[in-house]
C-alpha cells in the first residue's frame, strides 16, 4: 500500500482537497483503488450552512472536504473514519457589531465560537464516537444554534461537556493520536493507496505517521513534489518542546528543502499520467 501526503503551502485556500480529487481520479483511471484520509478538520455553521444542514439530515457531524472527496472518487469508507476529528464553529448572538463573546471559545471574535468537536475511531462493533459540546453556551441561547440542532448533529454519540478552550484542548491532547491512528489503519487496509490531506498548512499531521511514499505541497496553480524522507525529517527537526508535530507549519520548514518536481496546473484541468510520473506517484 502507498501513501500520498498533501500539504498546503498557505494556511487556507491552498487547494488541497481539489488536488486530492484530481490525483485520486487519475490513480483510479490507472486501475488502483484509492482511499482518502483527513485526520482533523472543521467548518463554520454559518459560512457552510448547506453542509451543516446536510449533516443534520444525516445525523452526523462530518467534514465538508471528506464528503466532497468521497463523492467525487466513489469511496465506500465511513466518513467518520475518513475524518475522525471534526469541529464546528458557530457565530454568537451579539447586541452590537464587532462585539466579542466573553468566553475563551470565541476563537475569532463572536463569528467563530467552538461549539462541538467529534472524535471517532473504529471498534469491533463498528465506529465509536464521542462529542464534546459547549452546552452552557447552547443552553443559555448565546449562539445562533439551538439544542435541537445540536442534538441532531450529535445523534448516537457519547456526549461530554466542554465549556472552555482548555477542556477541548486537553481532550484532544489525550485522544488525538489514538483516534487518528486507529481510523487511518481502518482506511488503509481497504485500498491500494491512501491520499492523506493535512489541515491548514500543517507539515506532518500526526506523530505516529511514520512514513509516506510521496509528499505534495500545493498552492493555487502550483504543485511541488518533495523527497518524502527528507520532508519528514525536516518537520520533526522543527518540532518544539511538548507541542505536537501537527503544530509545525510548512512555512517554518520550507527553507530547509528544495522541491524535486514542480507542476503548474490550470483551473479545471485533470492530471495526466506523465504528471503523476513526474511527481513519482503510481
Amino acid at each position: 500500500m502507498s501513501r500520498v501526503l498533501i500539504i498546503g503551502a498557505n494556511s487556507f485556500d491552498s487547494g488541497k482537497t481539489q488536488l486530492a480529487i484530481n490525483v485520486g481520479l487519475a490513480l483510479i483511471e490507472s486501475g488502483l483503488s484509492v482511499g482518502y484520509f483527513k485526520p482533523i478538520s472543521g467548518h463554520n455553521y454559518w459560512h457552510h450552512y448547506e453542509h451543516t444542514k446536510w449533516c443534520m439530515e444525516k445525523g452526523q457531524l462530518v467534514s465538508k472536504d471528506a464528503t466532497a472527496v468521497k463523492n467525487a472518487l466513489g469511496i465506500k469508507s465511513d466518513l467518520l473514519l475518513m475524518n475522525p476529528i471534526h469541529s464546528m464553529f458557530v457565530p454568537a448572538r451579539i447586541r452590537r457589531p464587532l462585539q466579542n463573546l466573553p468566553n475563551s471559545l470565541a476563537l475569532s471574535g463572536a463569528t467563530s465560537v467552538l461549539v462541538m468537536q467529534r472524535f471517532s475511531e473504529p471498534t469491533k462493533r463498528g465506529v465509536d464516537t464521542t462529542m464534546l459540546i459547549a452546552d452552557e453556551l447552547v443552553d443559555s441561547q448565546q449562539l445562533i444554534i439551538g439544542p435541537d440542532e445540536i442534538g441532531r448533529l450529535s445523534h448516537g454519540a457519547a456526549i461530554l461537556k466542554a465549556n472552555s478552550l482548555e477542556a477541548f484542548q486537553e481532550y484532544e491532547r489525550l485522544h488525538y493520536e489514538t483516534s487518528v491512528t486507529g481510523s487511518f489503519g481502518s482506511i488503509e487496509k481497504e485500498t491500494d493507496l491512501v491520499i492523506i490531506e493535512s489541515f491548514n498548512d500543517s507539515a506532518w499531521p500526526w506523530e505516529r505517521l511514520e512514513s509516506v511514499d510521496n509528499v505534495l505541497v500545493v498552492s493555487p496553480g502550483h504543485i511541488f513534489g518533495y523527497d518524502h524522507e527528507r520532508f519528514r525529517r525536516a518537520a520533526f527537526l522543527m518540532k518544539r518542546g511538548n507541542l505536537p508535530i501537527r503544530e509545525v507549519t510548512f512555512g517554518r520548514m520550507s527553507d530547509l528543502l528544495k522541491p524535486t518536481a514542480a507542476i503548474i496546473m490550470e483551473p479545471n484541468t485533470n492530471f495526466t499520467s506523465d504528471q503523476l510520473k513526474e511527481l513519482g506517484i503510481g
